[in-house]
Protein backbone atom coordinates (compact mmCIF):
# COMPACT_ATOMS: atom_id res chain seq x y z
CA UNK A 1 0.00 0.00 0.00
CA UNK A 2 2.96 2.46 0.82
CA UNK A 3 4.08 2.32 -2.33
CA UNK A 4 1.47 2.76 -4.33
CA UNK A 5 0.80 6.05 -2.17
CA UNK A 6 3.85 7.19 -2.48
CA UNK A 7 3.54 6.59 -6.78
CA UNK A 8 0.54 8.62 -6.43
CA UNK A 9 2.25 11.15 -4.47
CA UNK A 10 4.76 11.37 -7.17
CA UNK A 11 2.12 11.89 -9.89
CA UNK A 12 0.55 14.65 -8.08
CA UNK A 13 3.46 16.48 -7.80
CA UNK A 14 4.41 16.06 -11.28
CA UNK A 15 1.26 16.78 -12.22
CA UNK A 16 1.12 19.69 -9.86
CA UNK A 17 4.44 21.07 -11.20
CA UNK A 18 3.43 20.82 -15.16
CA UNK A 19 0.19 22.94 -14.68
CA UNK A 20 2.24 25.59 -12.56
CA UNK A 21 5.06 25.44 -15.07
CA UNK A 22 3.64 24.49 -18.46
CA UNK A 23 3.19 27.87 -20.02
CA UNK A 24 6.87 29.01 -19.63
CA UNK A 25 8.31 25.56 -20.64
CA UNK A 26 5.80 26.08 -24.00
CA UNK A 27 6.81 29.86 -24.24
CA UNK A 28 10.68 28.66 -23.63
CA UNK A 29 10.37 26.07 -26.07
CA UNK A 30 9.32 28.71 -28.74
CA UNK A 31 12.36 30.59 -28.22
CA UNK A 32 13.41 34.39 -28.68
CA UNK A 33 12.41 36.01 -31.84
CA UNK A 34 13.25 39.43 -33.60
CA UNK A 35 13.14 42.80 -30.49
CA UNK A 36 13.22 44.94 -33.32
CA UNK A 37 11.15 44.79 -36.83
CA UNK A 38 11.84 47.05 -40.09
CA UNK A 39 9.20 49.92 -40.07
CA UNK A 40 6.27 49.59 -42.30
CA UNK A 41 5.96 51.68 -45.96
CA UNK A 42 2.52 52.21 -46.87
CA UNK A 43 3.74 53.04 -49.97
CA UNK A 44 4.42 49.44 -50.58
CA UNK A 45 1.55 46.54 -51.12
CA UNK A 46 3.41 43.92 -48.77
CA UNK A 47 2.48 46.00 -45.58
CA UNK A 48 -0.81 46.20 -46.55
CA UNK A 49 -3.42 43.18 -45.45
CA UNK A 50 -5.77 44.35 -47.85
CA UNK A 51 -5.85 46.96 -50.43
CA UNK A 52 -7.50 47.65 -53.87
CA UNK A 53 -5.09 46.58 -56.65
CA UNK A 54 -6.42 49.95 -58.83
CA UNK A 55 -7.74 53.36 -56.93
CA UNK A 56 -11.43 53.02 -57.05
CA UNK A 57 -13.22 55.77 -58.48
CA UNK A 58 -13.01 59.29 -56.32
CA UNK A 59 -15.74 61.25 -55.25
CA UNK A 60 -16.25 63.15 -57.81
CA UNK A 61 -17.91 59.75 -59.72
CA UNK A 62 -21.36 58.61 -59.06
CA UNK A 63 -22.32 56.96 -56.74
CA UNK A 64 -20.32 58.24 -54.37
CA UNK A 65 -17.88 56.17 -53.38
CA UNK A 66 -17.21 54.63 -49.50
CA UNK A 67 -14.54 53.09 -48.73
CA UNK A 68 -14.05 50.30 -44.89
CA UNK A 69 -10.80 50.60 -43.16
CA UNK A 70 -10.98 47.27 -40.82
CA UNK A 71 -7.97 47.19 -38.12
CA UNK A 72 -6.85 43.56 -38.23
CA UNK A 73 -6.77 41.81 -34.35
CA UNK A 74 -3.51 41.12 -33.14
CA UNK A 75 -1.85 37.72 -34.49
CA UNK A 76 -2.45 34.30 -32.05
CA UNK A 77 -0.45 32.06 -33.97
CA UNK A 78 2.30 30.40 -31.51
CA UNK A 79 5.45 32.48 -32.54
CA UNK A 80 8.80 33.02 -30.68
CA UNK A 81 8.85 35.88 -28.16
CA UNK A 82 9.53 39.41 -29.96
CA UNK A 83 8.27 41.44 -32.69
CA UNK A 84 6.43 40.28 -36.36
CA UNK A 85 7.57 42.47 -39.52
CA UNK A 86 4.04 44.30 -41.03
CA UNK A 87 5.23 41.96 -43.90
CA UNK A 88 4.95 38.98 -42.06
CA UNK A 89 2.55 35.92 -43.63
CA UNK A 90 2.05 34.95 -39.74
CA UNK A 91 0.05 38.45 -39.79
CA UNK A 92 -1.65 37.92 -43.23
CA UNK A 93 -2.73 34.81 -42.45
CA UNK A 94 -4.31 35.58 -39.29
CA UNK A 95 -6.34 37.94 -40.94
CA UNK A 96 -7.13 35.91 -43.48
CA UNK A 97 -9.30 33.82 -40.90
CA UNK A 98 -10.36 36.96 -39.12
CA UNK A 99 -11.96 37.66 -42.15
CA UNK A 100 -13.27 34.39 -42.74
CA UNK A 101 -14.43 33.58 -39.44
CA UNK A 102 -16.05 37.57 -39.34
CA UNK A 103 -18.03 36.39 -42.37
CA UNK A 104 -16.04 39.21 -44.41
CA UNK A 105 -14.01 37.20 -46.96
CA UNK A 106 -17.19 36.83 -49.29
CA UNK A 107 -20.01 38.81 -47.96
CA UNK A 108 -18.52 41.86 -47.53
CA UNK A 109 -18.80 44.13 -50.90
CA UNK A 110 -17.31 47.87 -49.81
CA UNK A 111 -13.94 48.70 -50.89
CA UNK A 112 -11.62 47.29 -48.28
CA UNK A 113 -8.03 49.12 -46.31
CA UNK A 114 -6.63 46.88 -44.15
CA UNK A 115 -3.06 48.75 -42.80
CA UNK A 116 -0.73 45.35 -41.38
CA UNK A 117 1.93 46.62 -38.40
CA UNK A 118 4.71 45.86 -36.46
CA UNK A 119 2.73 42.92 -34.51
CA UNK A 120 3.41 41.57 -30.73
CA UNK A 121 3.84 37.74 -30.68
CA UNK A 122 1.49 36.31 -28.45
CA UNK A 123 4.65 34.62 -26.65
CA UNK A 124 5.41 38.14 -25.31
CA UNK A 125 4.76 39.07 -21.57
CA UNK A 126 2.17 42.22 -20.12
CA UNK A 127 4.97 44.96 -20.48
CA UNK A 128 6.91 44.02 -23.87
CA UNK A 129 3.38 43.41 -25.25
CA UNK A 130 2.20 47.00 -24.46
CA UNK A 131 5.10 48.43 -25.51
CA UNK A 132 4.77 46.51 -29.25
CA UNK A 133 0.97 47.24 -29.05
CA UNK A 134 2.00 51.18 -28.80
CA UNK A 135 4.44 50.48 -31.55
CA UNK A 136 1.63 48.89 -33.18
CA UNK A 137 -0.75 51.86 -33.03
CA UNK A 138 1.59 54.28 -34.34
CA UNK A 139 2.27 52.22 -37.16
CA UNK A 140 -1.69 51.96 -37.62
CA UNK A 141 -1.70 55.57 -37.21
CA UNK A 142 0.46 56.29 -40.49
CA UNK A 143 -1.63 53.86 -42.50
CA UNK A 144 -3.92 55.97 -42.36
CA UNK A 145 -2.28 59.49 -42.28
CA UNK A 146 -1.44 58.19 -45.55
CA UNK A 147 -5.07 56.76 -46.91
CA UNK A 148 -6.14 60.02 -45.82
CA UNK A 149 -3.72 61.97 -47.88
CA UNK A 150 -2.65 59.50 -50.53
CA UNK A 151 -5.90 57.29 -51.03
CA UNK A 152 -9.25 58.36 -50.09
CA UNK A 153 -9.37 60.85 -52.78
CA UNK A 154 -12.75 62.40 -51.50
CA UNK A 155 -14.23 59.10 -50.96
CA UNK A 156 -16.50 58.39 -48.07
CA UNK A 157 -14.73 55.91 -44.88
CA UNK A 158 -15.64 54.08 -42.13
CA UNK A 159 -13.99 52.01 -39.57
CA UNK A 160 -14.63 48.69 -38.05
CA UNK A 161 -12.27 47.71 -35.82
CA UNK A 162 -11.27 43.67 -34.24
CA UNK A 163 -11.63 42.73 -30.82
CA UNK A 164 -9.04 43.73 -29.03
CA UNK A 165 -7.86 46.53 -31.08
CA UNK A 166 -8.31 49.61 -28.31
CA UNK A 167 -4.67 50.42 -29.02
CA UNK A 168 -5.03 50.42 -32.62
CA UNK A 169 -8.63 52.57 -32.79
CA UNK A 170 -6.67 54.85 -31.00
CA UNK A 171 -3.63 55.76 -33.52
CA UNK A 172 -6.25 55.17 -36.15
CA UNK A 173 -8.95 58.37 -35.25
CA UNK A 174 -5.71 60.22 -34.09
CA UNK A 175 -4.83 60.30 -38.00
CA UNK A 176 -8.14 61.12 -39.36
CA UNK A 177 -8.36 64.58 -40.29
CA UNK A 178 -10.19 67.56 -38.87
CA UNK A 179 -11.21 69.50 -41.62
CA UNK A 180 -15.52 69.57 -42.02
CA UNK A 181 -14.83 68.32 -45.90
CA UNK A 182 -13.22 65.02 -44.03
CA UNK A 183 -15.74 64.97 -41.50
CA UNK A 184 -18.70 64.80 -43.42
CA UNK A 185 -17.59 62.12 -45.57
CA UNK A 186 -16.44 60.47 -42.19
CA UNK A 187 -19.26 57.63 -41.83
CA UNK A 188 -17.69 57.35 -38.18
CA UNK A 189 -17.09 53.75 -36.10
CA UNK A 190 -17.41 50.54 -36.31
CA UNK A 191 -17.10 48.53 -33.04
CA UNK A 192 -17.26 44.78 -31.86
CA UNK A 193 -19.10 43.70 -28.91
CA UNK A 194 -16.42 43.95 -26.12
CA UNK A 195 -15.49 47.81 -26.72
CA UNK A 196 -17.96 50.06 -25.19
CA UNK A 197 -19.73 52.45 -27.81
CA UNK A 198 -20.11 55.61 -24.54
CA UNK A 199 -16.14 55.18 -23.62
CA UNK A 200 -15.36 56.20 -27.89
CA UNK A 201 -17.92 59.21 -28.48
CA UNK A 202 -15.22 61.66 -27.46
CA UNK A 203 -12.06 59.78 -29.24
CA UNK A 204 -14.22 59.36 -32.41
CA UNK A 205 -14.59 63.10 -32.93
CA UNK A 206 -17.45 64.86 -35.27
CA UNK A 207 -18.97 62.50 -38.51
CA UNK A 208 -21.18 63.13 -41.07
CA UNK A 209 -24.77 64.31 -40.69
CA UNK A 210 -25.28 61.26 -43.13
CA UNK A 211 -25.25 58.68 -40.32
CA UNK A 212 -27.45 58.27 -36.95
CA UNK A 213 -24.81 57.97 -34.65
CA UNK A 214 -20.51 58.32 -34.92
CA UNK A 215 -20.12 54.91 -33.11
CA UNK A 216 -22.07 51.62 -32.96
CA UNK A 217 -21.89 48.44 -31.74
CA UNK A 218 -21.61 44.73 -34.15
CA UNK A 219 -22.08 41.57 -33.26
CA UNK A 220 -18.74 40.82 -34.17
CA UNK A 221 -16.91 39.14 -31.01
CA UNK A 222 -14.08 36.66 -29.91
CA UNK A 223 -13.73 33.91 -27.91
CA UNK A 224 -11.43 31.57 -27.01
CA UNK A 225 -11.71 28.12 -28.04
CA UNK A 226 -11.86 25.03 -25.42
CA UNK A 227 -8.61 23.88 -24.53
CA UNK A 228 -7.99 21.04 -22.49
CA UNK A 229 -6.02 22.31 -19.01
CA UNK A 230 -2.82 20.30 -19.43
CA UNK A 231 -2.47 21.73 -22.46
CA UNK A 232 0.26 24.95 -22.60
CA UNK A 233 -0.70 28.35 -23.36
CA UNK A 234 0.76 31.49 -24.43
CA UNK A 235 0.33 34.93 -22.69
CA UNK A 236 -2.13 35.57 -25.69
CA UNK A 237 -3.99 32.42 -26.70
CA UNK A 238 -5.43 32.00 -30.19
CA UNK A 239 -9.23 33.25 -30.70
CA UNK A 240 -12.08 32.09 -32.48
CA UNK A 241 -13.59 35.14 -33.82
CA UNK A 242 -17.60 35.14 -35.14
CA UNK A 243 -20.78 37.37 -35.47
CA UNK A 244 -24.27 37.43 -35.54
CA UNK A 245 -24.54 36.63 -39.42
CA UNK A 246 -25.39 40.38 -40.05
CA UNK A 247 -21.74 41.94 -39.97
CA UNK A 248 -20.94 42.42 -43.90
CA UNK A 249 -24.92 43.50 -44.41
CA UNK A 250 -24.84 46.14 -41.80
CA UNK A 251 -21.24 47.27 -42.92
CA UNK A 252 -22.56 47.80 -46.64
CA UNK A 253 -25.65 49.49 -45.04
CA UNK A 254 -23.88 52.18 -43.53
CA UNK A 255 -21.64 52.29 -46.60
CA UNK A 256 -24.67 52.72 -48.86
CA UNK A 257 -27.20 55.05 -45.85
CA UNK A 258 -23.76 57.13 -46.09
CA UNK A 259 -23.17 57.25 -49.84
CA UNK A 260 -26.90 57.93 -50.62
CA UNK A 261 -26.41 61.09 -48.45
CA UNK A 262 -23.32 62.29 -49.53
CA UNK A 263 -24.80 62.06 -53.20
CA UNK A 264 -28.26 64.19 -52.17
CA UNK A 265 -26.09 66.87 -50.11
CA UNK A 266 -22.81 67.75 -50.52
CA UNK A 267 -21.29 69.26 -53.89
CA UNK A 268 -19.09 67.06 -56.14
CA UNK A 269 -16.01 67.85 -55.73
CA UNK A 270 -13.42 68.67 -59.18
CA UNK A 271 -11.83 65.66 -60.31
CA UNK A 272 -7.77 66.45 -60.02
CA UNK A 273 -6.17 66.95 -63.30
CA UNK A 274 -3.79 64.22 -62.77
CA UNK A 275 -6.09 61.55 -63.29
CA UNK A 276 -7.55 62.48 -66.52
CA UNK A 277 -4.35 64.13 -68.01
CA UNK A 278 -2.96 61.14 -69.25
CA UNK A 279 -5.90 59.74 -71.17
CA UNK A 280 -6.06 63.07 -72.84
CA UNK A 281 -4.63 63.65 -76.12
CA UNK A 282 -4.18 67.44 -76.78
CA UNK A 283 -3.23 68.58 -80.11
CA UNK A 284 -0.72 71.41 -80.44
CA UNK A 285 -0.20 74.01 -83.01
CA UNK A 286 3.63 73.63 -84.72
CA UNK A 287 5.45 76.85 -83.57
CA UNK A 288 7.77 77.92 -86.61
CA UNK A 289 10.72 80.70 -86.09
CA UNK A 290 10.04 83.73 -88.74
CA UNK A 291 10.51 82.76 -92.16
CA UNK A 292 11.45 78.90 -91.61
CA UNK A 293 9.38 76.11 -91.49
CA UNK A 294 10.80 73.98 -89.08
CA UNK A 295 8.78 73.03 -86.25
CA UNK A 296 10.54 73.73 -82.82
CA UNK A 297 7.74 73.49 -80.55
CA UNK A 298 9.36 70.29 -78.72
CA UNK A 299 12.76 71.75 -78.58
CA UNK A 300 14.31 72.00 -75.25
CA UNK A 301 13.92 75.59 -73.92
CA UNK A 302 11.30 76.61 -76.08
Amino acid sequence: MRPILIALGIVAALAVGWVAFKDGIYASWLGQGEREAVEPDYALEDDWLERPAEAPPGGWASPWGIDVVILAPFPTTPQPAGLLTASSDVIKNDFDGFMDEAGLSSELSSVVYAPSYRAPSPALGKRMRDEASALAAADVAAAVSRYASADNRKRGVLIVAAPGTEALLEGALSALPADEDFRQRFGGVMLPADMDVAEWMEVAGPCSDGVDACVVSTGLDASKPFRRFLLPSLPRPRLVYSDDGTLANTIDERADTLSVWLEENLPKPAEPFDTWAAEEVVDVAPIRRPNSERDISGERGN
